[in-house]
Formats: structure tokens, sequence, C-alpha cells
């Protein structure tokens, strides 16, 4: 903030000696660090109030993120209850929900039934991986 060196403090001390005179100076110095004081404790309640605020509204924000994600995941929980069991016929829910809000009434596609039964075909697992026994008793 400011950059006060010990030469300017030396010379604001020789200019507050001539002013005042060394009979009332201790008493102005006293009354100088008591004022600087005072600001340096108001200064620190202000930062600590500032932070204080900051953390309030990231916890607010991390709390409006929270409550929203719990009711997208109960959402999700309560169709996934509902839900097909199959995967053809989740994959036909998808088909026609997609046509439903994205193609008009009139130009809607005909499913097609080899397509959506080609993608519901098991995939084959992949091969496990089978530790072999070694016999180290020989």
């Amino acid at each position: 903030m400011f950059d006060v060196g010990f030469w300017e403090l030396a010379l604001i001390f020789v200019v507050a000696l001539v002013v005042v005179g060394p009979e009332r100076m201790p008493g102005l110095i006293r009354t100088s660090g008591q004022w600087l004081g005072r600001m340096q404790r108001v200064a620190r309640e202000l930062r600590a109030e500032f932070e204080r605020e900051a953390h309030t509204e990231e916890f607010k924000a991390l709390n409006r993120e929270f409550l929203e994600e719990d009711r997208r995941l109960k959402q999700l929980a309560l169709n996934s209850i509902a839900a097909p069991t199959s995967r053809a016929a989740a994959l036909e829910n998808a088909l026609a929900e997609n046509t439903a809000t994205t193609a008009p009434p009139d130009e809607t596609p005909a499913l097609d039934r080899a397509t959506v039964d080609a993608s519901a075909a098991p995939t084959p697992a992949p091969p496990d991986l089978v530790a072999t026994k070694t016999d180290h008793s020989a």
C-alpha cells in the first residue's frame, strides 16, 4: 500500500518533534499508536467479514448444485423403475420419444424393426483372463 521506509519515518519523526515539541511527543506517539491499532483492527475485521461472505456465497452455490443433482438422481431413479426391461424395448421407446419431439406428426419415420433387433443383439463377452497355476515344487 504505502512504501514508507526508515528514512521517511525518521523525517516524519523529526518534523513532528519540531512542531509538537519534546514535552508532548510521548503522548502524540501513544495516541498515534492507538489510532493505528484501531485502524488495523477495523481492516482485519472487514477482511474477515468479506471472506465469510465469500464462503457463504460459495456454500450456497454448492448447496444449489447438490440439490439439483439430488433432484436429478431421484428423477432418474423413478424413471428407471418404470423403464423397460429389454434393450429392444428401450430402443423402441427412445426412438419413439426422439421422433415425437423432433419430427412433425405427418413426417414421422416408420420404426425399422431390423435395425432395432440388430442393435439389441447381445454383444460378445470379453474373454476371461484365466490365471495359470505354476508348480514350483520341482
